[in-house]
């Protein structure tokens, strides 16, 4: 039997335009990182890590307290940057090095744990395609975490990474947390909340 896959959750962009934290945004009674983590979780990964900034890191660590925390002091230095800290509090969790991790922004959360199960049944890089289009979350192999590792804190993942689509039904992998007015459609539309942040989805 495989080790469980560890996963990363991104949740420590400063949310300028939105204007408070897009990992505390409340969908149906619980913030959005508690989604996405109780989705990797059910999907088989563990660990997972949260890299959060140092004034969420408190209400995130009470949202998801089965969670690893690893804080990064700088987030506007680059989100590679925040997935390299959550990678080596990875291995410091596991004692290992990494075979494979999921990395899953916050702000990204149209998909469910059947999606994540879908790319951890695939080998390699790879990413949900729904009718062409990709999205999160996504899976690197351990060269391309090495190559993650080595690299420029500011230098974007696509010019690290070359994923290979998985298909999966998810029509809403666009799906983005960025402004007051994206929350206000997502709220209002009940078939995303029903397919991604049904009750009966969370543990």
């Amino acid at each position: 039997m495989l080790p469980p896959t560890p996963a990363v959750v991104l949740a420590a962009g400063l949310s300028r335009r939105l204007g408070r934290p897009k990992a505390m945004v409340q969908v149906n009674g619980r913030a959005v990182v508690r989604w996405v983590c109780d989705r990797l979780r059910r999907a088989g990964c563990h660990p997972v890590v949260v890299v959060v900034d140092e004034q969420t890191a408190s209400d995130v660590g009470r949202a998801v307290p089965w969670a690893v925390l690893a804080v990064n002091p700088n987030p506007d230095a680059g989100r590679t940057g925040s997935l390299q800290l959550g990678l080596t509090a990875l291995v410091q969790e596991t004692g290992a090095t990494l075979e494979r991790a999921v990395m899953a922004p916050v702000d990204r959360p149209g998909w469910t744990s059947d999606v994540v199960a879908a790319l951890l049944a695939a080998s390699g890089d790879v990413a949900p395609l729904h009718e062409g289009r990709s999205g999160h979350p996504v899976v690197l192999s351990s060269a391309s975490i090495e190559a993650v590792m080595v690299s420029g804190r500011d230098r974007p993942l696509r010019e690290l990474v070359a994923f290979s689509g998985v298909p999966v039904s998810a029509p809403w992998l666009g799906l983005n947390l960025d402004t007051e007015e994206d929350i206000e459609r997502l709220l209002a539309d009940a078939a995303v909340l029903d397919a991604c942040f049904s009750e009966g989805e969370g543990i």
